[in-house]
């Protein structure tokens, strides 16, 4: 079979190339037929010349229908009249797809993202509200005073809680702090503390709070709190709207001053407004 089929082509060749060699003969011998041959040559080369013209004006048409019905072309050349300004105007042709979505602006940043914006004061009074939400009773300590690091103290169903927190957003809060809190705790007669904070804990400082039953809150744990919490309402923008400069002794208001006196004499500082009355607490700008 394969012998035969060998043959046949073999053939097939022969009777291609008599026929080429009989023409060739023709146009060596005839000079009309040359002259025809030359003539359906050239008739067939415009045929394909102009097949191949309309072959490219054709891709180069659908590619520029498919570009104007894309979505990137529809958001930025679609007219601007609409079908009821214009009735003669197809409506169709610059709409986008139904589950086109043109780029919005960049989201408003919740409150909850702008934890790390926020000074100490107002972290504090952003805790206290996330427990309120819960159900707790919260009594704020207010400021550096001499409990220990007790902030505030909350309580809900006959159980109460001491809480610090610690607006740091660099430092991991360490073993020291941890120990502090334990012994504010024990001059408070509060068995369970709660340490909120916004970075992280060490390794120390976790296996002491572990030990005595101290529940330790990161950002991501504050973050989990507050889910769910209507964090639109007009106390909660207060809270984060605040631009107070606040006391962490007193929580009396800071005022900008200028020092008159001293090595630091005309430079500006935040000063407390209970000076000189019982505070002097202040801080350089």
């Amino acid at each position: 079979m394969a012998r035969r089929r060998k043959s046949d082509d073999l053939l097939i060749v022969r009777a291609a190339a008599g026929i080429a060699v009989g023409l060739t003969c023709l146009c060596i011998l005839n000079p009309n037929f040359r002259n025809a041959l030359l003539g359906i040559g050239i008739i067939l080369f415009a045929l394909v010349f102009i097949f191949i013209i309309g072959i490219l004006i054709y891709q180069f048409a659908r590619k520029k229908r498919s570009d104007y019905y894309s979505p990137a072309f529809s958001a930025t050349k679609a007219p601007t009249s609409t079908p009821a300004m214009d009735p003669d105007l197809n409506q169709e042709r610059y709409m986008p797809p139904p589950d086109y979505a043109p780029r919005s602006a960049k989201p408003e940043a919740k409150p909850i993202d702008r934890l790390r914006e926020i000074d100490w004061y107002q972290f504090e009074r952003f805790v206290a509200y996330v427990y309120e939400q819960q159900g707790f009773n919260v009594t704020r300590k207010g400021g550096a005073n001499p409990d220990g690091g007790i902030d505030m103290v909350i309580e809900k169903n006959g159980q109460r809680f001491a809480v610090q927190c610690k607006h740091w957003k660099t430092w991991d809060v360490g073993v020291k702090a941890i120990r502090e809190f334990l012994g504010a705790l024990t001059d408070s007669k509060i068995e369970k503390g709660i340490f909120i904070t916004l970075n992280d804990y060490s390794s120390e400082a976790k296996l002491l709070a572990e030990k005595h039953g101290i529940e330790i809150i990161n950002e991501a744990g504050l973050r989990r709190m507050a889910e769910g919490l209507d964090l639109r309402n007009p106390k909660i923008e207060e809270i984060f709207n605040d631009t107070r400069k606040i006391c962490p002794k007193c929580e009396r208001p800071l005022v900008l001053r200028t020092a008159r006196t001293g090595p630091n004499a005309g430079g500006r500082f935040w000063g407390c407004t209970g000076y000189p009355q019982g505070c002097t607490f202040k801080i350089a700008v």
